[in-house]
């Protein structure tokens, strides 16, 4: 249907909204000199002022004869297509626009749409045309208004990708984990199959994070993405389901076998220290398993299942995998429930400090003690750190519970020694994030001068795991800065990783603390003991005192003190007790006899 040039300029703004009012001022001038033949017909000074506004309006615009033919075209079709306007006069506007259907009436399609546009060469590019149709007393016109939309396009795409794939690691998001979760879940239905998901947790990437910088911990994450991509076969997927989590969908296993082979293989991959520019990182994973359709058949079930399966090896220690069972059930939800209790813990003054005293076994007294964190559950009683320290761990409140277990510790000590008790080295366990974070010694420094306890009565736990598995200026300056202050250092937990000596011996340390796991062992269990004695003549060539945690019997005792440990403490001397039960202790003058 024909149209005037006044109503066709209408339309195209109705249409195109990014069209300058210049813009279609001149394709209504030169419509109306192509309906009248297209004659350059110029009045004094019009041809300059349409040649100004031809090179600076912003879309393309084609004007078509009756029989497709191109009749004129714009300064900004010349750069969109590649053609000078000479090579197309003439010429069918197919040429440009292939798609654009022509008979012998001329154009048969008008409206706005997408289609592809070629450029001189052959390429193919993303075109946003409005096509007219109008007369002016003359034969028809038909206008081609066109814009390049070919970075919008490749915008669009991007941020389809980015909605399905994440940004950093390239592997599946959360949304398209679910979309392929789903798939394999109704394929393993049809074939009778099982399918296996799988969530795995970095342990303590915060210390990556805190010790060597976010840009570290992205380069760890997309190394950690690769080892476990190596791991599986095509048909799998692994995703990023955020942070430093991630899921895993075995499509199509025949057995739970499968299942646990490939979370042997990723835990085994893990071993082989990852290179971060010049940092040296140990990295480990907690694996959760849940299997379709034996543990559930409800897909949110599923994914609660694998996470709960997940957390019982947090529980246990970190570094392994565990099968869904359906005694977990209850302990998830439990789990949920205390995730948000443990938030308000500080401010309803539900934690408190247990001491379990550490006896020096040349004289048999008392000559320390370690601060251990409980929590006065309103439910459950009193709980042991091991009990609720993963959910602490992955609250924000870890950072505040490590210096109020210090500030109180401190504080305890001072009361002991004013209370005129024989001076008592107080120990106090750093988690590895208050370690890794900055800012560390100069909370030691303040807390020390608030509570008045000189610092030769501050010892601070380092476990093993924060010396080993990073670089050492990421630890060594903060250790220098505690040495500095006074406070003595021990390393936590020596038998249960893998340090060298080398990573340890030109450490400010002053005291090796063995094991637990050790010392249980050694009396009968000739691997265990030649263990401890190694550890104890690692710690003599270090020149430090040797501590042996968790002894219960006096055949441990004996071997200890045979082997040359300088203090003990476990529950054959006495458990962690309350402040109150210590200040008893110390008052009877309790020691080995």
């Amino acid at each position: 249907m024909a149209v005037d040039v006044t109503t066709l300029i209408v339309a195209i703004v109705a249409t195109s909204v990014a069209t300058s009012f210049l813009t279609l001022w001149y394709v209504r001038a030169r419509i109306q000199r192509s309906s009248a033949g297209y004659q350059r017909d110029y009045r004094a000074g019009g041809g300059h002022l349409q040649t100004i506004l031809l090179n600076n309006i912003a879309d393309g615009v084609i004007t078509v004869d009756p029989q497709g033919a191109i009749r004129m075209l714009n300064p900004v079709v010349e750069r969109m297509f590649g053609y000078k306007e000479a090579e197309v006069l003439g010429r069918n506007v197919n040429i440009l626009l292939p798609a654009l259907r022509t008979d012998q009436n001329g154009v048969t399609e008008f409206g706005s749409r997408e289609t592809e546009g070629v450029r001189k060469g052959g390429i193919i590019f993303q075109v946003d045309l409005t096509m007219r149709k109008a007369t002016n007393e003359g034969p028809p016109v038909f206008v081609a208004i066109t814009r390049d939309i070919t970075e919008r396009r490749q915008a669009e795409q991007r941020l389809i990708y980015l909605a399905q794939f994440d940004a950093l690691t390239g592997l599946p998001t959360r949304s398209l984990f679910h979309n392929r979760v789903n798939d394999a879940l109704a394929r393993a239905n049809r074939d009778e199959k099982l399918v296996a998901i799988m969530y795995l947790d970095l342990d303590h990437f915060k210390n990556v994070n805190d010790s060597l910088g976010h840009d570290a911990g992205d380069q760890l994450l997309k190394a950690v993405a690769q080892r476990i991509t190596s791991c599986l076969r095509d048909v799998d997927t692994v995703s990023r389901m955020g942070g430093d989590e991630f899921s895993i969908i075995l499509e199509s296993i025949p057995h739970i076998d499968n299942a646990t082979i490939v979370a042997e293989k990723i835990l085994d991959v893990m071993q082989e220290p990852f290179h971060l520019d010049e940092h040296e990182v140990h990295v480990t994973v907690s694996i959760g398993i849940t299997l379709y359709p034996m543990d559930d058949k409800d897909l949110s079930n599923l994914l609660k299942d694998a996470d709960a399966a997940m957390y019982r090896v947090k529980q246990a220690g970190r570094n392994g995998y565990q099968l869904y069972g359906a005694d977990m059930a209850e302990n998830a939800a439990s789990v949920k429930l205390m995730e948000a209790q443990i938030e308000h813990t500080l401010e309803r003054g539900e934690l408190l400090l247990h001491y379990q005293p550490r006896v020096d076994l040349l004289s048999g007294h008392i000559s320390g003690v370690e601060a251990l964190l409980r929590w006065q559950h309103p439910e459950l009683g009193l709980l042991p750190t091991t009990d609720f320290l993963p959910l602490l761990e992955r609250s924000k409140l870890i950072y505040a519970v490590d210096e109020w277990v210090l500030r109180t510790a401190c504080m305890q000590n001072c009361s002991w020694q004013k209370a005129g008790f024989p001076s008592l080295r107080m120990t106090v366990n750093i988690s590895p994030y208050r370690f890794r974070r900055r800012g560390l010694v100069e909370v030691v420094d303040k807390i020390l001068k608030e509570t008045g306890l000189p610092s030769d009565y501050l010892e601070l736990d380092i476990p093993v795991e924060n010396l080993v598995g990073t670089g050492k200026e990421s630890y060594n300056a903060t250790l220098q800065g505690l040495s500095a202050l006074g406070v003595h250092i021990a390393l936590a937990d020596y038998g249960s990783g893998n340090p060298f000596i080398s990573s340890v011996q030109r450490l400010p340390l002053d005291v090796m603390k063995i094991d637990q796991s050790f010392v249980h062992n050694a009396s009968v269990d000739r691997d265990h003991a030649a263990i401890v004695q190694a550890i104890v003549a690692v710690a003599r060539a270090l020149k430090l005192k040797i501590v042996a945690e968790g002894v219960e019997t006096k055949e441990q005792l004996e071997l200890l003190r045979n082997y040359g440990c300088d203090m003990v403490q476990g529950f054959l001397f006495s458990k962690a007790v309350s402040s109150e039960e210590l200040t008893q202790l110390l008052q009877e003058g309790r020691r080995f006899t």
